[in-house]
């Protein structure tokens, strides 16, 4: 990893579907200068929200940042596809509440990164939390925790288990070395998932409005529905990899440390930065 900050090159706009809301959202990407951070701009709203674990409102489903008049939703993959490329300033602006979800999984993200926009090193050095103590935090069932780093990059250990058979028979445990290649090749495909019979009750609630077999995988009892079947053979525990990835990412910086997680989801995740950067004594600048 570059081991100054970088920004992208030059702006980046686009258009696609919101997974929960369903309405079409515009996104501008542009650079930020040195020690910016990942900054959030609703377009719509002339409103501005760094990424920040303190700016965490929502974690059911998804990742929202925002206050108490102005939110952006479904920041995860696009976290995540940032940490993997190591991009430290970016402005992202949106016209609605929520990131487009664009094929559910952080490959679109990296394209736009790499190709439309390109990265681009500055000049000042980043900032890098490296964890020097065991932090844990239980949620919901879920147990997650860091360590201090055992190799010279952040490794990210995810187990799952989900009561379908379908998930079942795929791998339940994935381990991920993050640099940018291998991420791209082995987990940024990785897509959103969800259980059939679980759609018509998010839908009540006003969830998961724009999900289709396009931009998420779909599963009944027996098998999964999407044509195209799984990109991984392990896809889900991959996707998880990939989400936490992207919620260790939400102070726009890299947690060096080997995470561990049994069940994680957006919440557990949340809590367990809260706990490491609560703890001054778990972490160092570096």
């Amino acid at each position: 990893m570059n081991a100054n900050q970088q920004t992208i090159a030059r702006p980046f706009g686009f258009s696609g579907i919101a997974l929960h809301s369903g309405s079409a959202a515009h996104v501008l990407l542009s650079p930020l200068p040195e020690n910016s951070g990942v900054v959030f701009c609703r377009s719509d709203m002339g409103k501005c929200i760094r990424a920040s674990s303190d700016n965490v409102r929502d974690t059911r489903l998804a990742t929202t940042l925002g206050d108490d008049s102005c939110t952006v939703g479904t920041v995860e993959h696009l976290l995540s596809a940032l940490a993997a490329l190591g991009v430290d300033n970016i402005k992202v602006e949106v016209d609605e509440p929520e990131l487009p979800i664009v094929d559910g999984s952080a490959a679109p993200w990296m394209l736009f990164l790499t190709d439309a926009c390109g990265l681009t090193t500055q000049n000042a050095p980043k900032k890098i939390m490296r964890v020097r103590k065991k932090v844990t935090a239980t949620i919901n069932g879920g147990h997650a925790y860091f360590l201090p780093p055992s190799g010279e990059a952040a490794t990210y250990t995810v187990g799952i288990d989900f009561p379908h058979a379908v998930v079942r028979r795929t791998g339940d445990k994935y381990s991920h070395v993050l640099e940018a290649a291998d991420y791209e090749e082995n987990i940024s495909r990785a897509r959103t998932f969800c259980y059939v019979n679980d759609v018509e009750s998010m839908r009540r609630n006003h969830r998961a409005l724009g999900g289709s077999l396009r931009n998420a995988v779909v599963f009944d009892d027996t098998t999964v529905l999407n044509a195209e079947g799984l990109r991984y053979p392990d896809e889900f525990v991959r996707h998880k990899v990939l989400d936490a990835i992207g919620d260790c990412y939400i102070n726009g910086n890299l947690i060096w440390g080997d995470y561990h997680a049994e069940c994680p989801g957006h919440a557990l995740n949340h809590a367990l930065v809260t706990a490491l950067t609560a703890d001054e004594d778990a972490w160092e600048w570096v």
